[in-house]
């Protein structure tokens, strides 16, 4: 940020006119979303969250598991990516191919992502298909086949991802920050794991994964749109409710000692023409009280073309590009600064940084906190605008921050921000606070 106080304030002026402007749409949208959740607990121990949308015609709905990379063994380094990858290659009604098939001849979109912390399935389709749609998203996710011979063509696909991955300056930037931020914590191993690992798997150690984590117990179906709840429940339970649910295993998750220390970390790489730099600092856990003065600081650094950094640093030329935020986790959390620049700037753009922080905390006024939680909380209304986006939210924060008020209260959440409580995030996990930085620079330019 800049010298927050005149900057902001004319912004703030700039933008009075359009907020107002847009007040009577976000009030409209704000009714659309207002209808309750219709939650449900399935007698097998699968989670039912719907949310009835009379404002579109579209349907989305998801899948969700609390499993990813985290809960992998190391010699299972890359599993939950892997059955990602496995479960689109044919399951006990449909062969290889047809899943896809079928929602795109439909005017469907089928996807799935894994990460961390969760892995996730998701069909986003027109009304009258969401039946159908349903029934492919069961088949994909519990009555995955496991073909050997399957596993055996994967495995070249999925080792050839990772070694494009690994010819990727920032896929290498990334690792290399997480390896040196986190010691202890698993969140330091890459989600798609490692070679050795990968072409060890055999079907039998894919299959004891499978049925472990993709189970009734560990699971949350979500659809938002256009259906009446009490019809879903009846079709989840002609599909997903069929299945037994059994024990979830306890996967001990080690924390992360506490940062005592700056870490730094150079990199030379030929690839690159440019500086690419990552900093970040430990941060409260998603949904946590102090969070949301996370949220709102974020947003007045680095939120956009009128935050702090993009004046200070995009506009004035001193970097090329920059991101700030935090990763999202609900335990071992970062928030991280990003900047790509000039090699011979570094001393000048982590000098500037730092004294903009500084800045945005001394100089921080009530003001600024309230524009910021304006366009928080407008993004987010856009955002859910979409089924598809109201359904992840829904999801990651069952699944993720295991606490759905985390969806239903954020605007709350961030409305009741006061300028304390952003001062006291900085104070707290920023201000004269152990970093871990990782720095990648053309390897011409360190000879």
């Amino acid at each position: 940020m800049v010298s927050v106080g005149h900057l902001i304030n004319s912004a703030v002026k700039k933008y009075r006119i359009f907020l107002s402007g847009i007040c009577i749409l976000i009030v409209m949208l704000s009714v659309a979303f207002s209808q309750e959740l219709y939650i449900r607990d399935l007698p097998n121990g699968a989670k039912l969250i719907v949310k009835p949308r009379e404002d579109t015609l579209a349907v989305a709905l998801h899948v969700w598991f609390r499993v990813g990379s985290l809960y992998e063994k190391y010699d299972q380094k890359g599993m939950a990516h892997f059955l990602e990858h496995m479960l689109f290659n044919g399951s006990e009604k449909y062969p290889y191919g047809e899943i896809d098939r079928i929602i795109e001849s439909l005017g469907g979109n089928i996807n799935a992502g894994t990460s961390k912390d969760f892995t996730y399935y998701h069909v986003e389709i027109a009304k009258p298909y969401w039946k159908k749609a349903l029934e492919v998203l069961y088949q994909l996710t519990l009555k995955a086949t496991l073909d050997e011979e399957m596993i055996e063509k994967e495995k070249p696909i999925v080792i050839e991802e990772l070694r494009r991955g690994k010819d990727n300056p920032t896929t290498v930037l990334w690792e290399t920050f997480e390896k040196t931020a986190y010691k202890v914590s698993p969140y330091r191993f890459p989600i798609i794991g490692f070679e050795e690992t990968i072409s060890r798997f055999t079907r039998k150690q894919l299959l004891e994964f499978y049925k472990s984590f993709y189970q009734p117990k560990n699971m949350a179906i979500v659809v938002v749109g256009a259906v009446d709840p009490k019809e879903v429940e009846k079709e989840v339970l002609k599909t997903f409710g069929k299945e037994e649910g059994r024990p979830v295993p306890k996967y001990p998750i080690p924390g992360e000692p506490t940062l005592e220390v700056v870490r730094s970390e150079k990199i030379e790489d030929p690839r690159v023409q440019k500086a690419y730099w990552i900093i970040g600092w430990r941060a409260p856990a998603v949904g946590k009280t102090d969070y949301y003065g996370l949220v709102v600081f974020d947003e007045i650094i680095g939120g956009g073309r009128t935050s702090l950094f993009y004046r200070e640093l995009k506009e004035k030329g001193i970097v090329y590009s920059f991101f700030t935020g935090d990763m999202g986790r609900p335990r071992d959390n970062l928030y991280v600064i990003g900047a790509t620049f000039d090699p011979s700037k570094f001393a000048e753009v982590k000098e500037k940084v730092f004294k903009l922080l500084e800045e945005a905390y001394k100089n921080l006024t009530d003001e600024e906190v309230e524009f910021a939680k304006r366009k928080i909380i407008n993004s987010r209304i856009f955002e859910e605008e979409k089924v598809e986006g109201e359904a992840y939210d829904i999801g990651y924060s069952y699944t993720v921050v295991k606490d759905l008020d985390f969806y239903r209260f954020f605007d709350k959440n961030v409305g009741r921000v006061r300028k304390v409580e952003v001062m006291r995030f900085y104070e707290r996990y920023i201000k004269d606070k152990p970093y871990v930085e990782v720095l990648m620079v053309p390897k011409e330019e360190s000879q």
